[in-house]
């Protein structure tokens, strides 16, 4: 059966002064609606100057699956990968709902009844000094984490000398501390550097770190092909410390990934549904990774509509680890009509009754 897209709008909701989320909804001839999201912090601007040119060629064209439109679909960059991803996301969920299935079940007979999931307390934590961090990660803890991530090197920026990097890391080696002597030996830390060190300085930063058994150290200098050799250096120091190097959350496609993997620059690799080409992409990534024996972990720091899709591909993936933004706001389960399964001790159960997504955005409480 052939179907078209006969409606097409980005939304823009403001979760905070420093969040945004963007969600995509698309609606075919059968009045059936798909969710996504692009959210991209601080690229607002360029994706809705970007949406109406990518949706013109999803409203022109008919369908049998939502692979029949990928190819036509632009990923040049970012921006273009994040408005082509959300609408890979719905063409996924509407092509599920028609088939009366879930998205997960679209691509496997086999599922994962639970999802272990990591919290991500970064954007939560507002207050920034150590007894901020301490009253949130209490938080985290009571409601039963046993992996957490946090990204501490606020004052570090990537164009700084390495003497300046070094003294400005302190601060966050300071909260790596606190962190570290507030949570029991069973849970697993993670820290994000968000691409902020240089590689003289991160080597040094590895041997601060030693002490503080960290699960992952993710995205310590800048993901590029031209730092492949200084990436490969780095993850061979962590792992001579019993640390796994993480990261690659902004490329796009196998093709962004293909050069990383073959050079087995990482011990985790993190695609995100927004960025990386959509849920069957995922799925590909899942096992292009398992074959060169590297874990799969999708970033998932963003809205509910991200985090219901990331749950639809980790119930039919290899053991992952997912993201989850922890409670940066309470819109999370507001502004969706059925909310997202409940975390309960770090895993999320997968079996849902719902089809397609198995979660819509309520329009109401999008637009008030």
């Amino acid at each position: 059966m052939k179907y078209k897209i006969i409606k097409a709008d980005i939304f823009k909701f403001k979760v905070s002064n420093k969040t945004n989320w963007l969600f995509t909804r698309l609606q075919n001839n059968n009045g059936l609606y798909g969710w996504g999201e692009a959210t991209l912090q601080g690229k607002e601007f360029e994706i809705f100057e970007k949406k109406k040119h990518v949706f013109q060629i999803v409203l022109s064209s008919k369908f049998n699956t939502p692979l029949d439109l990928k190819s036509k679909l632009p990923f040049n960059n970012i921006v273009e990968a994040s408005i082509s991803s959300s609408i890979m996301q719905c063409l996924w969920d509407i092509y599920a709902r028609e088939k009366d299935q879930s998205i997960g079940q679209i691509f496997s007979n086999t599922k994962n009844d639970y999802v272990s999931i990591y919290a991500n307390f970064n954007r939560s934590t507002i207050k920034r000094d150590l007894e901020g961090i301490k009253t949130r990660l209490y938080k985290v803890i009571k409601d039963g984490f046993n992996a957490i991530k946090f990204a501490p090197f606020d004052e570090v920026k990537p164009e700084m000398s390495f003497k300046e990097m070094i003294k400005n890391m302190q601060p966050g080696m300071d909260r790596i501390a606190t962190i570290h002597s507030n949570i029991d030996k069973n849970i697993k830390l993670m820290i994000d550097c968000h691409w902020r060190f240089s590689f003289d300085a991160m080597i040094e930063l590895i041997n601060q770190c030693e002490k503080y058994n960290l699960y992952w150290i993710e995205s310590p200098i800048e993901e590029s092909i031209e730092n492949i050799s200084a990436l490969k250096k780095i993850r061979k120091k962590l792992n001579n410390k019993g640390i796994k190097l993480a990261g690659l959350e902004n490329q796009i496609m196998k093709n962004g990934f293909f050069e990383f993997v073959k050079n087995n620059t990482h011990d985790v690799m993190m695609p995100d549904v927004k960025y990386s080409g959509g849920p069957d992409e995922m799925i590909e990534l899942d096992k292009f990774f398992s074959k060169h024996n590297i874990e799969f972990s999708p970033h998932n720091p963003s809205g509910p509509i991200a985090h219901a899709h990331s749950i639809q591909i980790c119930s039919v993936s290899t053991s992952s680890l997912l993201e989850y933004q922890y409670k940066e706001t309470n819109k999370f389960d507001s502004i969706v009509n059925i909310p997202n399964t409940p975390i309960i001790n770090s895993k999320v159960k997968t079996i849902t009754s719902e089809k397609g997504l198995g979660v819509s955005i309520n329009m109401e409480n999008l637009l008030t």
